[in-house]
């Protein structure tokens, strides 16, 4: 009961003694609060995309199935072929379940309480076996099944728990209604409950593929996500399939050749699904992230540890007097450790705060590419470790005092003029500052190497002219437009035929001055891997290689502002089927490095003549982001040659349009009522200007660069506060020495020099092993820098420098007060 109310009254005593020094109370809470708000936050951000197993039972087990494919041009990882799903759960050992599945946007004509408004949503073609694979139940009605799978085109679908809501109101009864998919009506079978995703992707309708054990081919274009038996890891997994893999030729001789492996280097490649989602450079850029604010969190709290360090020393005559009247070490180290846990807990509720704020504007400032979005919030986690994090820093600073000296009675006699007692407390003031530097020195090379490569990066001609292009998606429906129901040749005169008339009415809108489509946008649409032949002077081909190809309409390089040599696409050559191409100069140099590709031919995956001709050569567009080669790119025209069919009729492509003064984004709803106005069933989708996009392909560069900014400014400002806090306590320490310095001569600009020479001493310390601790630390960074090296000696060399300036700054102003000393006062004083 006793000791009860000794530590009560003691926590009260300390409660009140902190609302006597509010300047004290206030910098250690704002500097703790901001501190840990931060580290908080990207801590959130990191459990959140990284460390959180993902969001399905038996998450642990889960793996990515893909074929890398080294030895070919272009695409080098392809997806599985389903065949292969059947093939590795019958002669596999360790996989249990495995699922397969085609993402893509659709368009949903009728159907709910949008009436027919044409509205385009994610859609998914999978096995029902991936349904199981990802534990998934049904929240009404049922799943897909395997019988779904065996119809060449699906007829049923399951909606997932948002699209339910969105487009049907949630109503209770729409298990067995219809819903008009593309001009094709569909029977709703089921409907999933929230959060039943595909990882990281938002699915709005799922359908059956056709996928049976008896459907061979070889289109490795599905994604896989399998299920381990108990016991089983992703390396071990892919130990057992690389045998099997390597018999495909042998179990398929239809649909590989003998030297199908040894060509392509084909192989499988299983890694778990978290790895597979989150990707190795994200994993390292978030743990940098987070080294970073922690790093920072060490420079609040030693900042911190300072002010109780200066606090501690002034209270030295209370302490020597509260022991001489009978408190004995236990009541002063509850005193202080109370006054300590109190700032900590209201820091911690501060930091709560600090933190929700900050993860608000991260969201909004991170790119969309990063992965798992949707799925962070400050939740009990991030709450718990800012929780951690204050009471760790309470602790620390409470028994701050615990490792000072002995106090004895002299000190009530001397007033507290000894010097000799805060020795200890000024050594280690003095390593807490070089500690700072050397943090600083570490954060702010980091954070320049990440402006090197965004300026790097931004130097890098994409290959386009992205001023003053508007894009939008532009979707017709597969069951007018598509080979479903017409004839392939008619199917694809059809769907040109729509992109000419639109280009000619939008030709005419006032501020467009070009317009063309294409179903690969730059910097915006993946890739796909193509079968291409170069004919020789023979018919007979006689090289194979797999660029990427794009369909493209007349109008779209000029639109672009690619530059081109020979002659690009026309409506009149490509009406009269004249088989024009256009490849890039990377493709050309490839093929024909000593001669000009024009007049060169080239056939579609092997087909018969005629061949198309190339009639011009592209300048090379960085087309998979500017930090990353030009492609090889081959250019078809969206009307094939007849009876030489592409990969179908172009239902789907991107709109691009240049305009001169005119702000594009303000032709948008001109562009959409003509297009609408053309075929009514059209939807229009993803407006945006190619600027943009642009600026979305270095996002993830350029949002690492603004929280290490961040991060290292803060690190400069606390290493400034933390020199002047230091200096100004050794002129104060040191004024009657100063004051005999001054008596006996010693000019002002002496003293100041003095003064300068301790500071810049104490911060050379801590630069130099952060220069050791930034050579290692930044290569954390390699995989997101672009045209600078982790270990630049330029980088290296000038941030000390900097952070050698802002030293010499923050310690000018005391190093220029303790010049005007006035020796008479000084020595009075001693």
């Amino acid at each position: 009961m006793q000791i009860r109310d000794t530590l009560i009254r003691e926590t009260r005593h300390a409660a009140r003694a902190l609302r006597r020094t509010p300047s004290f109370s206030a910098m250690t809470l704002v500097t703790l609060a901001l501190g840990i708000g931060a580290a908080t936050a990207i801590f959130t951000l990191l459990d959140a995309v990284v460390i959180r197993p993902l969001p399905y039972p038996n998450a642990d087990r889960l793996v990515a199935l893909s074929s890398p494919v080294p030895k070919l041009k272009g695409q080098t990882v392809w997806g599985l072929a389903r065949h292969e799903m059947y093939y590795f759960l019958e002669q596999g050992h360790s996989l249990t379940k495995l699922g397969v599945y085609q993402m893509s946007d659709i368009t949903v004509l009728g159907g709910g309480g949008a009436g027919t408004r044409p509205e385009r949503v994610h859609w998914v073609q999978a096995s029902a076996s991936l349904l199981s694979v990802l534990g998934f139940r049904p929240e009404r009605g049922r799943l897909l099944t395997a019988d779904d799978n065996r119809g060449a085109a699906p007829t049923v679908v399951m909606l997932s728990h948002g699209y339910w809501a969105r487009r049907f109101g949630s109503d209770p009864d729409v298990v067995g209604k219809t819903i008009d998919i593309e001009g094709f009506p569909m029977t709703i079978v089921g409907v999933l409950p929230p959060g039943a995703d595909l990882p990281d992707l938002t699915i709005d309708v799922w359908a059956p593929a056709h996928v049976d054990s008896t459907t061979v081919y070889n289109n490795h274009t599905w994604s896989a996500i399998g299920l381990l038996k108990p016991g089983w890891t992703a390396k071990a997994a892919q130990r057992d399939l690389t045998p099997l893999t390597m018999r495909l030729p042998e179990v398929f001789p239809k649909v590989y050749g003998p030297t199908w492996n040894a060509s392509t280097g084909f192989s499988t490649r299983v890694v778990s699904l978290r790895d597979d989602v989150v990707g190795n450079v994200l994993t390292r850029a978030l743990w940098t992230l987070f080294g970073a604010v922690a790093l920072v969190l060490l420079m609040a709290a030693a900042n911190v540890a300072n002010l109780f360090l200066v606090r501690l020393d002034a209270r030295r005559r209370e302490r020597a007097l509260r022991t001489a009247l009978g408190a004995d070490r236990a009541h002063l180290a509850w005193h202080y450790l109370s006054e300590s846990m109190l700032l900590a807990v209201a820091a911690g509720t501060a930091a709560v705060a600090v933190a929700w704020g900050l993860l608000r504007m991260l969201l909004a400032a991170a790119p969309s590419s990063l992965p798992r979005l949707s799925e962070v919030r400050l939740g009990a986690a991030g709450v718990g470790f800012a929780v951690c994090a204050a009471l760790a820093s309470g602790l620390a600073f409470g028994v701050l005092p615990l490792f000072g000296r002995g106090l004895s009675l002299t000190m009530l006699r001397d007033a507290g003029r000894g010097l000799t007692t805060s020795k200890r407390g000024m050594a280690a003031r003095r390593v807490l500052v070089a500690s700072q530097m050397a943090l600083a020195v570490v954060l702010l090379a980091g954070a320049t190497l990440m402006v090197r490569t965004f300026r790097n990066l931004r130097a890098v001609q994409p290959g386009f002219d992205a001023t003053g292009v508007l894009t939008m998606d532009i979707a017709l429906p597969e069951q007018r437009y598509g080979t479903s129901g017409t004839p392939y040749n008619q199917a694809v005169a059809l769907t040109s035929g729509f992109y000419e008339q639109v280009a000619t009415r939008l030709r005419a809108v006032p501020g467009v001055s070009r317009v063309g489509f294409t179903d690969r946008l730059p910097l915006a649409s993946g890739d796909w891997c193509t079968g291409i032949n170069i004919i020789g002077e023979t018919p007979e081909s006689t090289t194979g290689t797999c660029p990427p190809s794009t369909t493209v309409s007349p109008g779209y390089f000029e639109t672009m502002g690619i530059p081109v040599t020979g002659r690009t696409l026309d409506w009149a050559g490509m009406d009269a089927h004249d088989g024009a191409v256009v490849v890039s100069k990377a493709f050309a140099d490839h093929h024909w490095p000593t001669e000009s590709p024009i007049g060169k031919h080239v056939s579609f995956r092997g087909t018969k003549p005629p061949y198309y001709t190339v009639v011009g050569e592209a300048a090379d567009v960085r087309g998979m982001g500017v930090d990353a080669p030009p492609p090889e790119y081959i250019y078809f025209p969206v009307l094939p040659i007849p009876d030489s069919p592409l990969w179908g009729p172009a239902t789907y492509m991107h709109l691009v349009l240049r305009t001169g003064a005119v702000d594009p984004l303000s032709l948008t709803s001109t562009v959409t009522r003509i297009v609408q106005e053309i075929e009514p069933q059209a939807a229009v989708a993803n407006v945006a200007t190619e600027e943009t996009l642009l600026a979305k392909s270095m996002a993830r560069q350029s949002f690492t660069m603004v929280l290490l900014l961040v991060s290292a400014g803060s690190a400069m400002l606390l290493s400034a506060v933390g020199i002047y806090g230091v200096i100004t306590y050794i002129v104060t320490q040191r004024r009657g020495e100063i004051g005999v310095r001054i008596a006996l001569g010693a000019r002002g600009a002496q003293v100041t020099s003095l003064v300068l020479r301790q500071s810049l001493a104490l911060a050379a310390v801590g630069l130099g092993v952060g220069v050791a601790g930034a050579w290692g630390a930044t290569r954390a960074l390699s995989a997101l820098l672009f045209g600078v090296r982790p270990s630049d000696p330029l980088t290296l060399a000038a941030v000390p420098v900097a952070l050698l300036v802002v030293a010499a700054l923050a310690s000018w102003a005391p190093a220029h007060r303790a010049s005007r000393i006035d020796p008479a006062e000084a020595l009075r004083s001693e």
